[in-house]
């Protein structure tokens, strides 16, 4: 009978071992590396740099002016416009108030014999020795004047109801207010001794009444 030495039969162990082992050692080193990350992409170029736009050229004025003569030239292209508005403006108002002529006269006949009756009033008490029975008649006929002051106040309403359609009606109201308050109570503060008041008064009465005299007659020229 055959007997493998012991010598033998450790030769042949190990190289089975060597067979076997060899290629099982070789799968799990296989399967323990570890799986390489992919590589990260790549960052985007960056944006082209505009390139800034070239500066505009300098260019001769086309109508040869200077700015000192561009800017006169537009100060007088305005200044005719609004001459042309204002002209325009003028006339409508003549119009409007050619209509209304027969209530013009009324209401400014009234004022200036309203105005007369109180300048002669004044006229009569300049050398009143007793100071205060003048005042007591200043005081009487703007009393009397009231009533017949209120109601041509309304006839004025009636030449331009909206406003803005006359050129003479702020004027009217103006001097029937004074006619009623300011002209008498400075006619009495003229008789204490102060006459500014009435010089104030009789001065805005004048410049009115001058605007309103020639406006009137410009209107009675107008055509319809």
């Amino acid at each position: 009978m055959w007997t493998m030495t012991r010598t033998a039969r450790t030769s042949t162990v190990l190289a089975f071992v060597v067979m076997v082992g060899g290629p099982a050692v070789g799968v799990a080193g296989a399967g323990c590396q570890k799986e390489q990350p992919p590589p990260a992409p790549a960052a985007p170029p960056p944006p082209p740099v505009a390139a800034a736009p070239p500066k505009p050229k300098m260019v001769a004025n086309p109508d040869g002016l200077s700015l000192a003569d561009r800017i006169a030239k537009r100060q007088a292209d305005e200044k005719k416009v609004a001459d042309q508005l204002a002209a325009e403006e003028h006339q409508r108002l003549l119009k409007y108030d050619k209509t209304k002529l027969p209530l013009h006269t009324q209401v400014f006949a009234f004022i200036r014999k309203t105005r007369g009756q109180y300048d002669a009033l004044e006229k009569k008490l300049s050398a009143a020795a007793d100071k205060a029975k003048a005042k007591e008649d200043v005081e009487k006929l703007a009393g009397t004047l009231h009533a017949p002051i209120e109601a041509t106040g309304k006839k004025m309403a009636t030449i331009d109801p909206k406003g803005g359609n006359s050129n003479v009606t702020t004027d009217y109201d103006v001097m029937l207010n004074a006619l009623a308050n300011d002209y008498p109570a400075a006619m009495v503060a003229s008789l204490d001794g102060d006459p500014k008041p009435l010089d104030e008064q009789k001065a805005e009465l004048d410049k009115r009444t001058k605007k309103i005299e020639d406006w009137l007659g410009e209107v009675k020229k107008a055509k319809k």
